[in-house]
């Protein structure tokens, strides 16, 4: 019944993420990446939108995180962005909601330089301890540079 349950939830987080589609005319600038903690407890997405490769902004993106676990820790989400020499990590965002629950978090990269890659790190917390995370960018990389 439990592995029943958890798969409930891994469907229902997955169904919150398919709102991301959009229209033919506005996929070439939609990018989108996802990644899932290990063992599950937290997932979380990022959408991007009126940014291509080597844009030097981001005019609007949203990031949703989601707690899966019934276990007392809260989740968090952050951007990170990758220049030509360098990363920009950008603030956490937490949901302390509790288990089952998501928060979505729209935001935008006002920067000048050349954006090569854009990525979401979701993270388990015991206060401000990271227990667990995972990173994934929109290029399909699960490269973790932190």
């Amino acid at each position: 019944m439990k592995k029943r349950a958890q798969l409930g939830f891994i469907g229902a987080a997955s169904a919150l993420f398919v709102g991301f589609a959009t229209s033919p005319s506005q996929a070439a600038t939609q990018h989108y990446a996802t990644c899932f903690t290990s063992p599950l407890a937290a997932s979380g997405s990022v959408s991007t939108s009126g940014w291509d490769y080597n844009d030097r902004s981001i005019p609007s993106l949203t990031m949703k995180v989601y707690d899966e676990a019934p276990d007392n820790h809260h989740v968090r989400i952050r951007l990170v962005v990758s220049y030509a020499d360098s990363y920009q990590y950008f603030p956490w965002h937490a949901n302390y909601s509790g288990y089952g629950t998501y928060k979505e978090f729209p935001s935008h990269v006002a920067r000048g330089g050349n954006i090569f890659d854009v990525a979401i790190q979701v993270g388990v917390f015991e206060g401000n301890k990271r227990l667990d995370h995972c990173t994934k960018w929109v290029s399909g990389s699960t490269k973790d540079p932190s």
